[in-house]
């Protein structure tokens, strides 16, 4: 094995630097299901085959260390799933890679991952608004009765206007200011920034709680993390619009990343326990597999690691963040047209609804042209939680029937297909973190601090990035922390 004491320099040039899949590497579809005890000791264990935890594996690695990966689902792939069976390929989870997402691109790149511009998905028609059964057109909001908005946010339908407020209002000199202490005084709720902009709760009800960005309402949602996400989305705004997919989807992408590891991922791996020893560190899953290695990368989400036994206990900032950091609550279910009713009323495919619903897009993920290829109801917060005290078959036809029912020409023309609950899946437990009013200030630092011979990653550590970006940047500093950088 290589030698593990690297300058900064080495390490540095390593970041990003994955292996290419080699002939030895074999594809991760599975193993037997019989209890491993403690066999064929490794360097490194990373429990989550996600963005993070495999570029964790890949850059440790890269540097010589023999790793071990482990996930509790049967695919690789975490929180992207591709959903190969519904024309056109929609996403569940992460849908592009935008021009700032250097390390998405640089492994993209380097593993010869088939990608395409897929910018012009986001060129969609005007959103119909549907308030109480009514069809409001784009035209007729600005001077339509239900248009309760302030003067000055008459002309913006209802869900620009969080985007538009907090940019307006955002405090941070740069989005990095987020994770400095000095930030606390605007670790608020969102709601206090609306309160202080002159918005009635009715104004807030239609624009932010209706369909939700972050949280469940705009009581519950901190206003410093939401001019951070501004702040690193308009830090990519400018130049031509690039936005990244993988051709078959962009599951591809952490497929091909644990076909480049030089072990096998080990599927259907529950972790129920980790512990530091004197000699390194152990975990346990629930099947009674044992893995020992000298350092342990976890990249769970917070909800599901609230499962697991730590030993010794973790310091109480960060088990308290653990149990106490809420994750998104959103729910998809994926819809075929069999006929484009939206020619027949000429009105558009993509609607924004007070119905359980949501906010429906059309997806237009045709190559040759900017057909709809299939629907996506997105049902976030409050209206998540509702839909989800459904069984999924009651859910994707409550959504049908409330489709049905505010748009008469899609009557019988609407095929559910799919559902996905981000919240009822165990092991995610919602879509990604968002934090509540002062959790930025008091556990953000601490989700990512390490524990003895445990390192933690994923999106919630992540300090400059969002979404997928995030992710692997929370996981080369894990693999940094290991390094010894």
């Amino acid at each position: 094995m290589q030698s593990k004491s690297l300058t900064r320099r080495t390490a540095l040039a390593a970041t990003g630097a994955v292996v290419a899949a080699t002939g030895a590497a074999t594809a991760a579809t599975g193993m037997s299901q019989k209890p491993l005890r403690a066999q064929n000791k490794s360097d490194v264990i990373v429990i989550g085959a996600g963005l993070s935890g495999l570029n964790a594996a890949l850059l440790l690695e890269e540097q010589g260390y023999t790793v071990q990966v482990i996930e509790g689902r049967d695919r690789i792939g975490g929180r992207l799933l591709s959903l190969r069976d519904i024309p056109g390929t929609p996403e569940a989870g992460g849908n592009g890679i935008g021009s700032g997402y250097g390390r998405m691109i640089d492994t993209v790149e380097r593993l010869k991952i088939p990608m395409l511009n897929s910018a012009g998905r986001a060129q969609m028609t005007p959103f119909e608004l549907y308030l109480d059964g009514e069809r409001i057109s784009a035209e007729q909001w600005p001077t339509h009765p239900k248009n309760i908005l302030p003067e000055a946010f008459k002309n913006f339908s209802p869900r620009l206007v969080p985007l538009v407020l907090l940019r307006q209002t955002n405090p941070l000199a740069s989005f990095e200011d987020w994770y400095d202490p000095k930030s606390k005084p605007h670790d608020i709720s969102v709601y206090d920034v609306f309160k202080k902009n002159g918005f009635t709760d009715e104004q807030i009800d239609l624009t932010y709680n209706l369909n939700v960005a972050y949280g469940t309402s705009a009581h519950d949602i901190s206003a410093l993390m939401m001019w951070f996400n501004d702040g690193w989305v308009a830090s990519m705004e400018g130049g031509p619009p690039t936005t990244l997919s993988a051709i078959g989807g962009n599951m591809t992408i952490p497929e091909t990343m644990a076909k480049a590891l030089i072990g096998e991922v080990h599927l259907n791996r529950t972790v129920v326990g980790v512990s530091d020893t004197s000699g390194g560190a152990e975990v346990v899953c629930g099947d009674g597999t044992v893995y020992r290695a000298d350092h342990v990368v976890c990249s769970l989400p917070l909800p599901v690691m609230r499962h697991v036994r730590f030993d010794p206990f973790l310091p109480s900032v960060q088990a308290k963040a653990i149990s106490m950091v809420p994750y998104f609550p959103m729910t998809q279910v994926h819809l075929v047209a069999t006929e484009p009713f939206w020619e027949d009323d000429e009105w558009s495919p993509d609607m924004w609804t007070d119905t359980v619903a949501g906010h429906v897009i059309g997806n237009r993920h045709n190559v040759e042209n900017s057909d709809v290829t299939s629907l996506t109801a997105w049902a976030r917060g409050f209206t998540a939680h509702k839909l989800d005290r459904a069984s999924p078959e009651e859910g994707m036809a409550w959504v049908v029937s409330e489709l049905e029912r505010i748009r008469p020409s899609a009557k019988g023309k609407l095929e559910a297909r799919y559902i996905k609950s981000w919240m009822r899946d165990p092991f995610a437990g919602g879509d990604y973190a968002v934090w509540e009013p002062g959790q930025v200030t008091e556990f953000l630092h601490a989700t990512g601090q390490a524990h003895g011979h445990i390192h933690f990653c994923g999106e919630h550590t992540a300090l400059s990035n969002r979404g997928m970006e995030g992710a692997m940047e929370s996981g080369e500093r894990a693999a940094f922390e290991i390094m010894g950088l």
